[in-house]
């Protein structure tokens, strides 16, 4: 799956002039990318290599009786995970057994197509309940092998799901951006699990996120821009000069609370959101070695504003409310 699987955090609100606004319920993209696919943990929206090489081809997946078996097993899997999804058609693509946390458990993984154009793989593993990987997060994975050499046919291949960029073009275009694909980057999950990011280049140059929701029936796809996402903390890599700069992550303001000399080992982490004015990352922090909490402004990408640490009652004065200190 992808190996360079850098964590990606949530913002919770945005800071406007120096002062935390709290992002808008209404706003469709109020819960940001937060962590890209791990291999091989459910939930994540990944398989590991390992995994996918234990699964075994079914001979019979095309018949009318086998892909009837498979639509009615794939729509009973969507359905316990509230996947915003209609079936349109399905095949049993493989089985077999993988062995998670001392125990073996039987996988069963099916293909699926969707009437909004979206498709999916999906795993049943017993117990342990079904999760699905889209086709964007399948390429992705299918590249990423492919890349090292590694053989790889984990990529969907029914009719309506073979092509990507298509698939993208179309859900853009019902979410009311029209968008010849001309690269497609799958970007990752929010925190809460329930939407799925990707980045989209289009051939008039023009940049998006699309957030396609993975949880309830009415569940719709929107569009951010670039430009737009660049106010939580999210920046477009195919549309831009060329620069890649690295992915913020939790160990990024570990390591700066270290090096500026401020003694804190978090039980809990939230990220509040990204200046507007000096674009340093506003962070609140739990940790028994400041016990009147702490809130964190980091400068990180370059950026030439200065680093600062202040408790809670100090951060207030900056419109910043810890919520994190008395739990």
């Amino acid at each position: 799956m992808l190996r360079s699987a850098a964590l990606v955090l949530t913002f919770t609100g945005l800071v406007v002039a120096g002062y935390i606004e709290s992002a808008s319920a209404q706003n469709p993209h109020a819960d940001p990318v937060s962590t890209m696919g791990t291999p091989g943990v459910p939930g994540t929206g990944m398989m590991s290599s390992a995994d996918v090489a234990k699964i075994n081809g079914l001979g019979d997946r095309k018949s009318v009786k086998a892909k009837a078996r498979a639509k009615t097993e794939g729509a009973k899997l969507a359905q316990a995970m509230n996947l915003p999804c209609e079936l349109t058609e399905a095949e049993q693509v493989g089985g077999g057994v993988v062995r998670q946390d001392g125990k073996n458990i039987d996988l069963i993984l099916y293909e699926i197509s969707c009437s909004n154009g979206m498709g999916y793989f999906l795993e049943s593993r017993g117990p342990q309940g079904p999760i699905a990987i889209s086709c964007f997060a399948a390429d992705a994975t299918h590249a990423a092998d492919i890349a090292q050499n590694a053989k790889s046919d984990f990529y969907c291949q029914l009719p309506a799901n073979k092509d990507i960029k298509a698939m993208a073009a179309s859900l853009m275009t019902a979410a009311g951006t029209a968008c010849t694909v001309k690269k497609l980057r799958w970007f990752g999950l929010s925190d809460s699990g329930q939407a799925e990011y990707s980045e989209v280049a289009c051939d008039d140059n023009k940049g998006y996120f699309l957030k396609t929701s993975r949880d309830g029936p009415a569940a719709q796809t929107t569009v951010m821009s670039c430009q737009e996402a660049v106010k939580y903390g999210l920046k477009c890599r195919l549309t831009n000069d060329g620069s890649v700069s690295a992915p913020v992550s939790r160990q990024m303001f570990l390591d700066a609370l270290e090096q500026n000399g401020v003694n804190c080992e978090p039980s809990q982490m939230r990220v509040i959101g990204r200046e507007s004015v000096d674009k340093r990352y506003v962070v609140e922090f739990q940790c028994s070695e400041q016990p009147n909490g702490l809130v964190a402004f980091f400068p990180l990408e370059g950026n030439t504003h200065k680093f600062e640490a202040l408790d809670c009652a100090a951060a207030v004065e900056r419109g910043v409310v810890c919520q994190l200190a008395n739990k």
